[in-house]
């Protein structure tokens, strides 16, 4: 039977690419040193910490400081002011971004041209035009990427805003319950293991870079960013990703 603590570290453990990140539940980890050991004995309890993936500051000016960063990352990400606003994200990822969407429509271009084509096109645009990196990206992963695309990143961001907002207060436990559930099956349906999901995750930040407003960054830092967020999600060795079972019962 498998522990129930287990099935809930898999769940949460999809947000590990999204755009907030993993870095807290990295901490957090450490914090609870040795981790994994403590889960197999029964001698871990998956708190709130846990679940939300915000290690609890004990210092009032560290504290004052985290909650100051999440509070910023909301509004200037995610438009994120309120329970209400909260409410219209989480929808938005849930049934499926415009992000998502725009992808798929040109994947089916991109495929739909001989490879020749396809190139005289994309090198046809300006290096600086959004068109031209959103072709690129897609010509560059669409033969990598399984049917589901990049619904990978609606996915683990969703499982993110649903931590933020139980640390918010804006989901009761058993919202978060339910919405991670659906979330978690619908990621085993369409991924094989958890570095096709996260490829695909981290695929979806890189075409949605562009589409962000004011966006204070170099693209080519966000890519180094992002492509070392997944390798150390999968490679880390006290990373959920590399302590759980992709096929494991969430039933």
């Amino acid at each position: 039977m498998v522990n129930e603590n287990i099935r809930k570290l898999w769940k949460i453990s999809l947000s590990m690419t999204s755009i907030w990140g993993a870095k807290g539940d990295f901490e957090i980890i450490d914090k609870f040193h040795p981790f994994w050991k403590k889960l197999n004995d029964g001698k871990l309890t998956i708190t709130n910490e846990i679940l939300c993936g915000i290690p609890e500051e004990t210092n009032k000016i560290l504290r004052d400081r985290q909650t100051s960063d999440i509070r910023y990352f909301l509004m200037n990400r995610l438009q994120i002011y309120d329970e209400n606003s909260f409410k219209n994200c989480l929808n938005y990822f849930f049934n499926g971004t415009d992000i998502n969407r725009s992808f798929e429509e040109k994947r089916i271009f991109i495929t739909a041209l001989p490879d020749k084509e396809r190139k005289a096109l994309i090198n046809s645009l300006s290096k600086n035009n959004k068109e031209y990196i959103w072709l690129s990206i897609v010509n560059q992963y669409y033969k990598v990427l399984p049917k589901a695309g990049i619904l990978a990143y609606d996915i683990s961001n969703c499982v993110s805003i649903c931590r933020l907002g139980l640390y918010h207060g804006y989901l009761k436990e058993f919202e978060f319950a339910s919405y991670l559930d659906t979330l978690a099956i619908k990621a085993q349906e369409n991924y094989s293991n958890f570095e096709e999901f996260g490829l695909a995750s981290v695929v979806g930040l890189l075409y949605s870079m562009e589409r962000i407003p004011n966006r204070a960054f170099d693209y080519d830092a966000a890519i180094i960013y992002y492509t070392e967020m997944l390798k150390l999600a999968l490679t880390h060795p006290q990373s959920y990703w590399r302590n759980l079972d992709w096929k494991l019962d969430l039933s």
